[in-house]
């Protein structure tokens, strides 16, 4: 009985992996949440967002208003760099009680296929520069992961996010789940509010990378 009950399983198990060894956890709203073993972790979340590419991107790459849909982010901001090309970007995340904050610093990289129609921010943890400790902070040892924007026709974009999280430090199993594994999903729900709700907003940028692109690598 206790074999058949394995097996059985493990059979549920295979019929959720995805390619890359991606499990499906759950769907909400629209959007998958995944789960890949670790160590560490790894959760993704995707799914499709009614904007274009070009107006979607200019909300990713406003950093100082990242904080507005980022998951339980307090503070982003732009140490080096420029957000379009190359960063590097100090987060703060604020966690509930008894957690301590969360703080990273990260450096960030755009890469574009305009053939393919497709943004992908890859993002990191880095020590290349450093930003002074917090007493009330732990620093997050790893943080990486992928951002990717692919223009899916009709003025849609479809939307991938991501990541290997370690935050350092003990958390209770309740806040791993809200600080780790749920992030991605409700990053992306809020990301796609956030599309909707500052259209019109980035008309300078949307017409700037219009142009670029129409230009072709």
């Amino acid at each position: 009985m206790l074999k058949r009950a394995l097996t059985a399983l493990l059979f549920s198990a295979c019929l959720h992996a995805g390619p890359g060894g991606w499990t499906l956890l759950y769907e909400k709203a629209g959007f998958k949440a995944y789960e890949q073993k670790g160590p560490p972790l790894a959760y993704k979340a995707e799914g499709t967002v009614d904007v274009p590419l070009a107006e979607v991107a200019a909300v990713l790459v406003d950093i100082p208003r990242q904080k507005e849909w980022v998951h339980r982010l307090a503070e982003s901001r732009i140490l080096e760099g420029d957000p379009v090309t190359h960063s590097v970007i100090y987060s703060r995340y604020a966690l509930p009680w008894p957690a301590k904050d969360r703080d990273a610093v990260i450096e960030s990289s755009v890469e574009e296929d305009i053939n393919r129609g497709e943004v992908r921010v890859r993002f990191s943890t880095t020590t290349a520069l450093a930003a002074p400790p917090r007493p009330d902070c732990i620093r997050v040892p790893l943080s990486d992961g992928t951002f990717t924007l692919k223009d899916s026709g009709q003025g849609s974009t479809f939307v991938s996010y991501t990541i290997r999280l370690d935050p350092g430090g003990w958390l209770p199993v309740w806040i791993v789940r809200l600080f780790v594994r749920d992030a991605p999903l409700a990053t992306l729900l809020a990301f796609k509010t956030q599309a909707m709700k500052t259209r019109g907003q980035y008309s300078a940028f949307i017409a700037a990378q219009k142009a670029r692109w129409a230009q072709g690598p």
